[in-house]
């Protein structure tokens, strides 16, 4: 019976080894290819994928986002909240019933008892109250 060599390449030569060798080393290769798959499949990027100038920072900004924009957005929110601080438990619970859950005034005006138009007066008066403190901040 004829014994079967085993060859692995290392630094581009072709080495003669072991049974025992040739199989840990093609279990090892076979697990590392399997996890780059997976990392293909889930997406995953390495900094060294991307550092290809030594400055992976830059590689890795997103163009699409406006910062300064997400900033003013943010600022803006704030200060709405701090401005629906100043309302009342009544004004407020208006103004979260028409604009944060979208209910029609006709609906907002039942619960509290009000005539439709009344209730859009004082929908009025709120939201001036809220510039005038919005314009003060």
């Amino acid at each position: 019976m004829v014994k079967k060599e085993y060859f692995i390449f290392v630094n581009g030569d072709k080495v003669m080894v072991s049974k025992e060798v040739y199989l840990a080393y093609w279990q090892h290769t076979n697990r590392e290819n399997y996890l780059e798959r997976l990392d293909r499949q889930n997406k995953l990027v390495f900094f060294s994928d991307v550092d290809h100038d030594g400055n992976f920072v830059d590689n890795l900004a997103d163009k699409s986002v406006d910062v300064e924009k997400l900033v003013e957005t943010k600022e803006a929110i704030e200060a709405l909240n701090t401005a629906l601080s100043e309302l009342n438990d009544e004004e407020r619970e208006i103004i979260n019933a028409l604009y944060f859950r979208e209910e029609t005034t006709r609906v907002v005006a039942n619960r509290f008892g009000l005539p439709q138009t009344n209730l859009i007066r004082r929908r009025n008066k709120i939201l001036k109250k809220l510039k005038e403190v919005l314009e003060n901040i």
